[in-house]
């Protein structure tokens, strides 16, 4: 059953993915009168602010739960980012943005939240389950891959490999916790079961961690 919830405005939709949402509240903190989790029945209110900053704050969820739709047209609204990014979360996941495909299948909203815990019941995104589990990780980047000479644009191709990585294939720039690049990467295998010791790259320690997942 599909936990996608709709609403609806004048001039937009605002769809909200309830499966996708760890709560990170960069809505509710951006445009709370629009976005609020204290108020009763719906928490979207579309039309409490104009539609362009709705589609913006919409477009800049890290998970990818909200997406905008223009009314007029049935299309829409978000748009791939210029670069392909990957950053490390501090204790958490790896937010994507980039036009991408995961598992074959096309991301529609350009962003996305993979697991690095190995604990997530909706893999390969995350569900939140790192602050169950105790996953730590400063979010640092140990060992720095030497850029590569491109502007990291392109499509991403991103694949979950079974009781394994997440392969990232295609250029993106790196970002640690705080937000600095620290490289290019390009066809990399990135650490889903929380065990490397060189995150956020993997180094094989999935198969001495008894890591197992399918998807």
């Amino acid at each position: 059953m599909s936990r996608i919830h709709h609403y609806e405005g004048e001039e937009i939709i605002v769809e909200f993915d309830l499966s996708r949402c760890i709560h990170a509240g960069d809505c509710t903190r951006d445009l709370p009168d629009v976005f609020s989790t204290k108020r009763s029945g719906r928490w979207v209110k579309p039309d409490a602010a104009p539609a362009a900053d709705v589609a913006r704050v919409c477009a800049q969820c890290p998970t990818g739960a909200l997406r905008c739709v223009r009314k007029a047209t049935n299309q829409p609204m978000d748009m791939p980012p210029d670069r392909n990014t990957v950053q490390v979360v501090t204790d958490g996941p790896l937010y994507v943005h980039a036009n991408m495909t995961v598992n074959g299948d096309p991301e529609r909203g350009y962003r996305a939240a993979f697991c690095r815990c190995g604990a997530s019941r909706l893999m390969p995104y995350c569900d939140n389950s790192h602050r169950e589990s105790g996953f730590r990780d400063a979010g640092r980047v140990a060992v720095r891959v030497p850029s590569k000479q491109t502007d990291g644009s392109g499509k991403l191709a991103i694949n979950s490999i079974a009781d394994g990585p997440l392969m990232v294939q295609g250029t993106f720039t790196l970002l640690d916790a705080s937000g600095h690049e620290v490289c290019v990467n390009s066809g990399v295998a990135m650490c889903r079961c929380g065990a490397s010791n060189m995150k956020p790259y993997c180094d094989g320690s999935h198969t001495s961690s008894g890591f197992q997942s399918d998807k």
